[in-house]
């Protein structure tokens, strides 16, 4: 363990029966090695890299794949507390936005289309498979779930068992864009960024690692469409 500090050109500062701890210019590193039970020649090494900022931690992962490439097969990233700060935030503004999106879409299409604007403005643009529409399937999952859903009661309209995707492809629909959609939006750029919210969507779903310019383009688009979705419903 101390040929690996001593690679780094790191100061050790402290050894323990668990972490060996040691700093550099940029980062503090605590090395533990977890050996298999099974193989007693085997054994993973976890590093707990310290950092101020983002910029910092890609310099210290940088500098462990260049000086380490004889010490390690591979590293992979488990954890970023940063990041999952970011997510935390992420996750909140996704929900209130996505949410907003679909009482939207609820609102302006029964303004056109009264009490059939589900069939008649939002379903035949729902994308199908194998006869079916896709988003029947996840709601009779959910439904049928009885560890999910007790009673097999569905709570929820279909419309909250669509995707971001799926309600774009309503919203720009030519003949339900022009009945009112243009009014809410304005300009098909605010209907392009839900590309874009929804690629961010499936890494935020997924609990994957949010950069500060993912949360970043996140908070603009939060903005911008909220404020319009504030104004349509402030006026009903």
């Amino acid at each position: 363990m101390a040929l690996f500090c001593e690679k780094f050109f790191l100061q050790i500062e402290e050894s323990t029966d668990h972490y060996l701890l040691a700093s550099g210019d940029d980062f503090d590193l605590g090395a533990k090695v977890i050996a298999s039970s099974a193989n007693p020649t085997a054994q993973a090494v976890l590093l707990r890299i310290n950092t101020k900022d983002e910029h910092d931690l890609q310099n210290a992962r940088e500098l462990i794949d260049e000086r380490a490439s004889g010490v390690f097969a591979e590293m992979v990233l488990l954890r970023d507390s940063a990041s999952e700060g970011r997510t935390r935030e992420a996750y909140l503004l996704l929900n209130e936005l996505e949410n907003a999106l679909r009482k939207l879409v609820a609102i302006r299409t029964a303004s056109i289309s009264g009490d059939k604007w589900w069939v008649d403005r939002v379903l035949k643009h729902l994308p199908m498979k194998a006869g079916k529409y896709k988003h029947e399937e996840y709601r009779n999952n959910e439904v049928g779930d009885t560890e999910i859903t007790p009673d097999g009661k569905q709570d929820h309209h279909d419309l909250f068992y669509t995707d971001l995707a799926q309600l774009k492809a309503v919203i720009e629909e030519l003949s339900n864009w022009k009945g009112g959609f243009v009014g809410d939006l304005k300009v098909t750029k605010n209907i392009e960024r839900l590309d874009l919210l929804n690629r961010l969507r499936r890494k935020i779903a997924h609990n994957r690692f949010l950069s500060q310019r993912n949360l970043d383009d996140l908070r603009h688009i939060h903005g911008q469409l909220m404020h319009l979705c504030r104004r349509i419903f402030d006026q009903q």
